[in-house]
């Protein structure tokens, strides 16, 4: 598998990644694996159950909230017991919520995109003004994360935080999306009704995904905030969901693999092409974006099998013609 060989290549490489000495490097690799864990929320929930959500950020940003006040307030570093309370507390919200979007009712991709995009708004708002979590300053100066007694002080550390914890929930995901229970989900993506008349109780596993993948974004939020050290309402905003969701439609929703190649290129290319073009950068990206919904709905890494599906369908064709033509 693609992404397995791109991990385990990424983890022999390290050891070079450290003696180069470019903390700069190695903190957006790290913050590539960290943004990976929402990427996987969104792709579990949109492109594997069609649950169209435009607030991941919004639980990526309570568990980097619940993660920075646990360790500068209550002075609790243990990175797992963070990751466990930010989890937690992400999968009850997206359990209230969940219950409350999917419960007794059949929805469309576009309402639970609007109530998902309205909670991204109210959630950036409310952390704004509310001094209890810094208001508009967020929470600077969250602490080192510890690893049964150890402090991970150094980017390297951090480095390899993120990457077992990215690893675990990959995998994790990847066994899920390819046991029974990913089946269901994928046969509700495709047809509910269909997925009613089979037996499959649709708004049980609506509920359980959305609660699920809001823990998941939680958790990356966590290790977001001890790693970088910092936290902000931008973190809960409207930008940070939708980039979620420009990943997996750049990337191909339907897959993990692409969607995470979305992120790292774009995470490596975004700060120097926002430097070197300010004004048309975005317009860039909102040109890839359109031309990839319009033209490629499976994503810009389809580009090749497209091309391979039309020299076949050409081949084709001259094939038939020759033969129809006769000696």
């Amino acid at each position: 598998m693609a992404a397995i060989t791109v991990i385990a290549v990424i983890a022999a490489l390290s050891p070079l990644l450290f003696s180069m000495g470019n903390d700069y490097l190695t903190g957006t690799i790290t913050r590539i694996f960290v943004l990976g864990l929402l990427v996987l929320s969104v792709e579990l929930a949109w492109g594997q159950t069609g649950i169209f959500t435009l607030g991941q950020a919004v639980f990526f940003g309570c568990g980097a909230y619940v993660g920075a006040i646990l360790a500068k307030d209550f002075d609790i570093t243990d990175a797992l017991l963070i990751l466990l309370a930010a989890g937690l507390f992400g999968l009850l919200i997206g359990a209230i919520i969940g219950s409350f979007l999917f419960t007794g009712r059949r929805v469309s991709e576009l309402y639970v995109a609007l109530f998902t995009l309205a909670l991204t708004y109210a959630a950036h708002r409310l952390a704004t003004s509310w001094s209890a979590v810094g208001a508009a300053n967020g929470i600077p100066g969250v602490p080192y994360p510890t690893i049964f007694g150890h402090e991970l002080d150094s980017s390297q550390k951090l480095f390899y935080l993120a990457l077992c914890v990215f690893t675990l929930f990959f995998f994790i995901c990847y066994w899920i999306v390819n046991s029974q229970f990913g089946l269901a989900m994928n046969v509700i993506r495709d047809d509910e009704e269909r997925a009613e008349f089979l037996g499959y109780r649709r708004q049980l596993i609506q509920v359980i995904v959305f609660a699920c993948t809001a823990g998941l974004a939680a958790m990356g939020g966590a290790v977001f905030a001890v790693s970088e050290g910092f936290v902000s309402p931008s973190l809960l905003g409207i930008a940070l969901s939708t980039s979620a969701v420009l990943w997996v439609v750049l990337g191909g929703k339907g897959t993990f693999f692409g969607p995470l190649i979305a992120l790292a290129v774009l995470q490596i290319l975004d700060r120097r092409m926002q430097d070197a073009f300010p004004s048309i950068w975005p317009i860039i990206i909102g040109g890839l974006l359109l031309v990839t919904i319009v033209f490629l709905p499976s994503g810009l890494f389809s580009i090749p099998a497209v091309i391979r599906k039309q020299r076949s369908k050409r081949s084709q064709f001259q094939f038939d013609r020759v033969n129809s033509e006769g000696p």
